[in-house]
């Protein structure tokens, strides 16, 4: 089987049971202020409506020890019970994404409004934020309420929670570091360590080992998909630095300009400082956090970063990368479908274009 092919079965069980979920949580807020219906109405269009790559990583993770092979080969056998673990997942990835949007001060993502600027045109600015920050906590409360609700055993139950509690902070530590290195320079081994904590642990790591927790992998198993996971997610972010300048506005679903006005010290930034001559270096200083960027700004940004020989670096890199996350894969399974699933899942990071 195909990574795609793979993502298509899980999405084939798991959308239509979120949609249900969310059906049922609207229902049963009925009894409150149409403000908290309206708050589950926005959770389900913004859940059900990314690209749910984590909560595959979870369903993938759970399959790779979990199934056996004939069940494997039928499209949503033997899945179920891992599905409320996999929207718990996405749901946090909600909580996350809606409270770094304002932390961000983005107005729009996947092509709409991000959630604080749905909200702010009832009473203003700081009714908006202050709704989107409770939505964002609902959304983390609901996720813990779907593992507790779920039909593990009560042990799986504390091992999930406690996994998902160690990736929450972790990924705490990574946003709280993205902050500060925008306002101070850092090493290149300080932005590293926080890429990791932000992004790679926390959108490959954390659901991959998540699911092959529960499916009660063992600890080589678990330690080899770890490395592999930490790698790919690695290669994950690079990949969004690099979008960030050169990507597709259209296919990002936000503004192409939103890294350069936040001042964003992204590795790939990091890089073209340290590797670009004294005349472009000045001009990215300028340039880089100006706070009003155009997309004039953004072509010379990409011409310095060409120039210096970053963008070269960030290609070699991430192929490098994906590289040595591959080497892991023998080690993970032995089934060869679920090994070719694994390396073009690795492909996929580093060639998509959103």
């Amino acid at each position: 089987m195909h990574f795609e092919n793979s993502l298509k079965s899980f999405l084939a069980s798991f959308e239509p049971y979120a949609t249900r979920y969310f059906a049922r949580k609207i229902e049963s807020c009925e009894k409150y202020p149409l403000l908290i219906h309206q708050f589950y109405k926005d959770l389900s269009d913004f859940t059900v409506g990314g690209k749910k790559l984590r909560a595959y990583l979870v369903w993938l993770g759970y399959r790779l020890w979990k199934v056996t092979k004939r069940q494997r080969n039928k499209v949503g056998e033997g899945i179920k019970e891992i599905l409320p673990i996999a929207l718990a997942y996405e749901l946090l990835h909600s909580f996350l994404l809606i409270h770094d949007d304002i932390i961000d001060q983005s107005d729009s993502r996947r092509g709409k409004l991000t959630i604080h600027k749905r909200y702010e045109k009832f009473f203003g600015k700081h009714y908006g934020l202050s709704q989107a920050i409770i939505l964002g906590d609902i959304a983390c409360f609901e996720a813990f309420s779907l593992v507790a609700n779920s039909d593990f055993s009560e042990s799986q139950k504390v091992d999930c929670q406690k996994k998902l509690i160690f990736t929450l902070l972790e990924t705490g530590y990574g946003e709280a570091l993205d902050i500060e290195y925008s306002y101070r320079e850092a090493t290149f081994e300080a932005i590293w360590q926080m890429m990791q904590a932000k992004t790679a642990k926390y959108s490959f790591v954390g659901p991959l080992t998540l699911g092959a927790t529960l499916s009660e992998a063992s600890k080589s198993q678990l330690g080899s998909l770890d490395k592999f996971g930490l790698l790919v997610g690695t290669a994950f972010q690079l990949q969004d630095d690099f979008l960030g300048v050169f990507g597709n506005e259209r296919r990002l679903g936000k503004s192409i300009l939103s890294d350069i006005s936040e001042g964003k010290n992204t590795v790939l930034i990091y890089k073209t400082r340290e590797m670009t001559r004294s005349q472009n270096k000045r001009e990215l200083e300028r340039l880089w956090g100006k706070k009003d960027a155009k997309m004039a700004d953004l072509k010379k940004i990409r011409q310095i970063i060409i120039s210096s020989g970053a963008f070269d670096w960030n290609q070699a890199q991430k192929k490098k990368l994906v590289g040595e996350a591959k080497v892991h894969i023998q080690k993970i399974t032995e089934e060869l479908s679920l090994r070719q699933i694994l390396s073009q899942l690795a492909d996929f990071v580093i060639e998509r274009e959103s």
